[in-house]
């Protein structure tokens, strides 16, 4: 109706927004499903909003106040329902994969860097370029696994190859690659031939639980933002897993994933949000402590964590890089 309401007070500082409310079906979103009501109301054309970023910073330096909004028992009943479309079983991880990793190569090398490295990378001052802090984060993961040109690695979820590439160039070992993305396979391969290394690096369209135990026996698992595919119901499944396909004796598994913070993941365990529903349909972060338990519980205590680190501050930059170079060339 043309009325203006105005929130908070100017001179605290923090982001101006302006949020125009176009449809009456903004506030039926709103009440259901909260952030993602919000999200898919912005799709939809109902509101409009001036800086889309600075809106998202204003809702987390609100957080606390809108996730209790958020938790209430017929919310939460609703927002778990909505989420069990999206499990993990052998049939749907591949059609869910298949929905975010077969969008069409072109797409993500708008915003990947030349290695086409899909995770988040580690960072060295503010010059630093997305291909150089990707290499880094790779030769991270290579020297926590103590890679040696004998080893046989298998590379859990290996996207577009530029792990186990890396890995034979450094090392000269051998390394099995799993996808269920047929196109991320085929890039991969061809990848892998044009750089002379397919005596060493086979790439395979296969879950990661019909590779059989009694077939393959790997001396280095890397799994690389991988588990976050795996859905919480089959975490001790996916160790377990990797329990059986590590040699016994000098075994080494090296994970990074991207992890829920522990104050919010009971309550984000039993929601869908935008990125489960329109980005990674299955996807689940886990938060560390049920990523230990699991590997607890799915390796009956045999696989002992060494060491861990967190590096949020390189994700925030990956993903800002990552949306720079995204609408550079979204007209494309």
């Amino acid at each position: 109706n043309g009325e203006s309401l105005v929130f908070g007070n100017p001179s605290d500082g923090g982001p101006h927004v302006v949020l125009t409310v176009l449809s009456e079906q903004f506030w039926v979103r709103l009440m259901l499903v909260q952030d993602l009501g919000f999200a898919e109301a912005f799709m939809a054309g109902e509101i409009s909003v001036s800086n889309l970023v600075d809106f998202i910073r204003f809702y987390i330096y609100n957080r606390a106040t809108l996730d209790a909004a958020s938790s209430s028992p017929v919310v939460s009943s609703l927002m778990y329902l909505a989420s069990t479309r999206f499990g993990n079983s052998v049939l749907n991880t591949a059609s869910n994969i298949s929905a975010h990793y077969d969008l069409g190569n072109e797409m993500f090398e708008m915003f990947l860097d030349s290695t086409m490295t899909y995770s988040c990378a580690i960072w060295d001052g503010p010059g630093d370029t997305l291909e150089a802090a990707q290499l880094r984060k790779l030769d991270m993961l290579i020297d926590k696994a103590h890679l040696r040109p004998t080893d046989y690695v298998l590379d859990l979820g290996c996207g577009w190859g530029s792990l186990a590439m890396r890995a034979v160039e450094r090392t000269g070992c051998r390394v099995l690659g799993i996808t269920l993305s047929t196109e991320q396979k085929e890039v991969a391969e061809r990848r892998i031939a044009q750089a002379g290394m397919s005596d060493n690096i086979e790439i395979m369209l296969i879950d990661y639980r019909k590779l059989d135990p009694a077939m393959y026996c790997f001396d280095r698992i890397i799994s690389l933002e991988m588990v976050e595919h795996v859905g919480y119901e089959y975490l001790p499944v996916y160790f377990e897993q990797c329990h059986q396909l590590l040699h016994p004796q000098h075994g080494v598994m090296v994970l990074q994933a991207s992890t829920m913070n522990e104050e919010r993941y009971a309550e984000y365990r039993h929601s869908v949000d935008f990125i489960n529903k329109h980005i990674f349909p299955g996807g689940h972060c886990p938060s560390v402590s049920a990523l230990v338990a699991a590997a607890t519980k799915g390796s009956r205590g045999q696989l002992m964590l060494e060491s861990a680190a967190n590096f949020p501050d390189h994700y925030a930059r990956t993903l800002r890089v990552w949306r720079e170079r995204f609408l550079s060339g979204y007209d494309k």
